[in-house]
């Protein structure tokens, strides 16, 4: 999200809540009271607090943008959509968690050693909407598979720690599980580990794709990753740069975007994954997706393929 806005040349201010919702609504409020506030707020559905953000921000000049976590489908009932009742809530912009949680799948239970899938899994907090999406696409995956069997989901708080216990006690209670799906970096590493005290054949894989965790799927403890989620900030800014030219991404056909842009990463990319991300290579330029001033109306095409394939050439230039 600071690299795109360094390449935009916005003024970007970041603040943290950790998952707090009082902490959330405070600094929503704080804002709300600014004598001068910023020209676009950009705001998490995390825990399910979209609707309060929002109503507090209703008044400003300010345009806001949701990321990440979707407004659920009955949270749209109580505030209505993008551009209606709110009328400065210009867009939701979210990944397509449930495609990157199926195409996991796939690449996983291929690679499973004991013929019929057995899987564990383990997601987020049930109030989080990426948390359900993220497991609803393995379990769209299993509903095209009959052969494979869920033995159990479980909900962690997202940490190592937790992921651990609860992976511990799932491979005892099902000791043919063969597939382990988490649905971020630390409850995958986490699940790896019980996996390897367990002395269990099963493989492992999960949503997220932070240097630990790639170092990891490097070494061939973790099997893959669905790498990328972190770039969905940057796409923001993408997005609002555009719509603050002229170019408004509703153009394309709704404020409302989701984009399927995760990318699968395993042990024969991440090495590349990883350098030209985390190893100094420097910062990726995000104006490659820009589409203001241009003047057809086709979809912004934000892949990290794309961006990965630009930084690679930009690295291959003499200085």
């Amino acid at each position: 999200m600071a690299a795109a806005a360094k390449t935009f040349a916005m003024d970007l201010e970041v603040q943290y809540a950790e998952r707090d919702h009082l902490l959330m609504l405070r600094q929503a409020e704080a804002l709300a009271c600014r004598a001068a506030p910023p020209h676009y707020v950009v705001l998490v559905n995390e825990k399910a607090m979209a609707p309060r953000l929002l109503h507090v921000l209703h008044g400003l000049q300010s345009k806001l943008l949701v990321i990440h976590n979707d407004v659920t489908e009955g949270q749209r009932l109580e505030i209505g959509n993008e551009r209606e009742r709110i009328a400065n809530w210009i867009g939701t912009l979210t990944a397509d968690a449930s495609s990157a949680g199926y195409r996991l799948m796939e690449y996983l239970t291929e690679r499973q050693p004991n013929g019929r899938p057995q899987v564990v899994g383990i997601t987020g907090d049930p109030s989080t909407p990426v948390s359900m999406e993220r497991a609803f696409g393995v379990q769209q995956w299993l509903a095209r598979t009959p052969a494979a069997r869920m033995s159990q989901l479980v909900y962690s708080d997202w940490t190592f720690g937790d992921s651990y216990e609860k992976t511990r006690i799932l491979l005892k209670r099902y000791p043919g599980t063969n597939v382990i799906w988490a649905a971020n970096d630390a409850m995958t590493l986490g699940a790896k580990s019980a996996r390897d005290v367990a002395g269990s054949a099963a493989v492992v894989g999960g949503m997220g794709a932070l240097p630990e965790a790639l170092q990891d799927v490097m070494r061939g403890g973790v099997s893959a990753m669905m790498a990328g989620d972190y770039f969905i900030g940057a796409f923001a800014m993408v997005l609002l740069h555009d719509y603050h030219k002229g170019h408004d991404f509703a153009a394309c056909g709704n404020p409302r975007v989701q984009l399927d842009f995760l990318m699968l990463v395993n042990r024969g990319n991440a090495s590349s994954y990883y350098d030209l991300l985390f190893a100094g290579q420097g910062d990726p330029d995000f104006s490659i997706f820009s589409r203001a001033g241009c003047t057809t109306r086709a979809d912004y095409d934000f892949s990290i393929e794309r961006l990965l394939s630009n930084m690679s050439k930009s690295s291959d230039v003499p200085s």
